[in-house]
């Protein structure tokens, strides 16, 4: 029995054994097969091309950053926008642009002579190793990209790689619509890497950073380069930790042109139908036809308003706080008219301080100019002439609750005035 379970025991050290082997060789195979794939077999037959390809890429990582345990790896940027895009209620900014990267891989360095004078090849961007750059103002769900868009890249003898991909990035912009629609929004497109520290990979820019050569320009909006900064910044997760970051910033100023037309041009014809409501004789029909008028077009201008205006900001825009106090005003002014109408029907006795303050403004010239018609005004002058100041009071009593509306109506109408200049100088942009 014992002779049995020995007998059992070298049975399955053999057969584990045997297993051992099957799977080295498994290995094995796949290790070839991956060499093959990987283009490294012999291929001194064929093109030159070919060769060097084997030649660079046999055991080329293209997870490993370059000269990764000797020196920091430089990579130059140039950013080329094409088209944009700005979405004023959501307040964002999508470029659509070319970005150029250029670093040097010193494991892609052959002597053009051993392969029949071959200077560059091209490459595809995902067989490199290629810098990352995500967006950091952008939506972080959706734009964070760590791998270049998918590419041709250019890669030289010298190890110098080329790449220019087509790139779309998003960024969050604080909009301010104070002085719609002559806004102006200023919008940073934060670039960095989300990988290596400045110890590891540098950014430079070629130039100044940017070519507009290729920009197609907006119609809503004219997209115009400001500055372009890059530092090194801490972060509060990583605190022993620096990234190197690009700050790109852009000013959009809004095309107003029809919307000076469909906002602007109503507002000051507003301006001058309050005005006209307030000069007309509050007697007349048309005056109260005009005020009617008048509120119902500053309903309707607020109301289209309301449908143009982004939601967005945190300051109201001036247009609309303007048609708010314009509203205000013509309301004052249709109420004002009612309330004359009814005054200069009144048979009641007028209180002292109005008799009063009627006899001081007809005393006066131009007083008696606004306030009565060339028949009255020649009576009150000769009365003042005469020194009669009893007839003039008496003159002054026979229509006193009209005189004293249009006092009021006067009064009214220049306040008004007053009232809209000062609104425009607070609310008019001043740039």
């Amino acid at each position: 029995m014992r002779i049995l379970q020995v007998f059992g025991f070298f049975i399955i050290l053999w057969q584990d054994r045997v297993d051992s082997i099957y799977l080295d060789a498994l290995i094995a195979a796949k290790l070839q097969e991956d060499v093959v794939i990987r283009g490294c077999k012999n291929l001194e037959d064929t093109t030159p091309l070919l060769r060097l390809k084997k030649y660079l890429f046999c055991n080329y990582d293209s997870t490993v950053r370059p000269n990764h345990d000797e020196t920091v790896t430089n990579v130059t940027l140039r950013l080329m926008p094409k088209i944009m895009d700005y979405s004023g209620d959501a307040g964002i900014l999508t470029l659509h642009s070319w970005m150029s990267f250029s670093w040097t891989d010193t494991r892609l360095t052959w002597t053009p002579n051993d392969f029949d004078g071959v200077t560059y090849i091209h490459i595809k961007s995902y067989e490199l190793w290629v810098p990352d750059l995500c967006v950091y103002t952008g939506d972080m769900s959706n734009d964070l990209v760590l791998e270049m868009p998918t590419t041709d890249c250019l890669v030289f003898n010298t190890g110098s790689v080329v790449c220019v991909p087509a790139v779309k990035y998003m960024s969050k912009c604080d909009g301010d619509y104070t002085y719609w629609p002559y806004d102006q929004q200023m919008c940073h497109i934060v670039l960095g890497s989300w990988l290596y520290g400045p110890e590891e990979l540098e950014f430079h820019l070629e130039g100044n950073g940017i070519s507009m050569d290729s920009y197609e320009n907006n119609t809503l909006y004219d997209l115009k380069f400001v500055d372009v900064v890059i530092h090194v910044k801490k972060y509060k997760c990583c605190p022993d930790e620096t990234f190197p970051k690009i700050d790109y910033t852009f000013l959009l100023t809004r095309h107003h042109g029809i919307n000076h037309k469909t906002v602007i041009t109503p507002a000051i014809a507003l301006i001058l139908l309050t005005l006209t409501v307030l000069w007309l004789d509050s007697r007349s029909v048309e005056r109260t036809a005009v005020a009617s008028v008048n509120l119902i077009c500053h309903l309707l201008c607020i109301y289209d308003l309301h449908w143009q205006l982004p939601y967005n900001g945190i300051n109201p825009p001036n247009i609309m706080l303007f048609y708010r106090d314009s509203l205000a005003l013509a309301i004052f002014a249709l109420i004002l008219t009612t309330l004359l109408r009814k005054l200069q029907n009144m048979s009641t006795d007028m209180p002292n301080w109005i008799s009063s303050t009627t006899v001081f403004v007809l005393n006066n010239s131009a007083g008696r100019f606004l306030v009565l018609n060339d028949e009255e005004s020649k009576i009150a002058g000769e009365s003042i002439v005469n020194e009669d100041s009893s007839n003039l009071q008496k003159f002054g009593m026979k229509k006193s609750w009209r005189y004293f509306a249009a006092i009021v109506e006067w009064l009214s109408f220049f306040c008004v005035i007053l009232t809209y200049v000062i609104i425009l100088i607070t609310l008019v942009p001043t740039g």
